[in-house]
């Protein structure tokens, strides 16, 4: 078959199912761009198989379907590993922030450590833990903070500053223990 064919018969392939597809990733990913990303990331891959489409006795739209779907849960995947590595990376932040030191993760169980700030945090009037964790673990400034909760940015600043002052008592009090022991 001649590649001016090949090109026909996927035109017309695409034509017919690239809406199929992309409006099934629209319903799992929700976002427009990328179910279009995807949709086009799917017929990409199927333009380098020809051999799986080209042959219109075989029922494509469940391969079609799984290979949206496998495509999307690889997206997801990669978006909980970025995730996951953004909490860990400001939950570090958070920890030498606090201590001052970089070794306390040798020093002291990590996981130990970061409960207790959780557990500190919890026990915080809600107001302050709310604005420490929009700025410390969301990012926000001090003004998107300020705007999004309808306090001055003074108030922000303040409580940041309480949250800060709590935190380092607790986690001095532990540090000191654990010397001692």
């Amino acid at each position: 078959m001649e590649n001016d064919d090949i090109e026909i018969k996927f035109r017309s392939f695409f034509n017919s199912n690239f809406p199929k597809v992309k409006n099934f990733a629209l319903m799992l990913l929700k976002s427009e761009f990328e179910s279009e990303d995807v949709a086009q990331d799917v017929f990409f891959k199927l333009w380098q198989q020809p051999a799986l489409w080209l042959d219109h006795n075989n029922d494509m739209d469940n391969y079609l379907f799984i290979m949206t779907r496998n495509m999307i849960l690889n997206i997801f995947k990669h978006q909980r590993i970025e995730q996951d590595y953004r909490e860990e990376s400001l939950d570090k932040e958070i920890l030498y922030e606090l201590t001052g030191q970089e070794d306390v993760l040798t020093n002291m169980y990590y996981k130990d450590l970061l409960m207790l700030v959780h557990l500190t945090l919890d026990r915080m009037p809600k107001r302050r833990r709310q604005i420490f964790e929009l700025s410390r673990f969301k990012g926000l400034s001090h003004k998107d903070i300020a705007e999004k909760l309808g306090v001055s940015i003074r108030t922000v600043e303040h409580q940041i500053y309480l949250a800060l002052i709590e935190l380092k008592k607790i986690l001095l009090f532990v540090l000191l223990f654990f010397i001692k022991f």
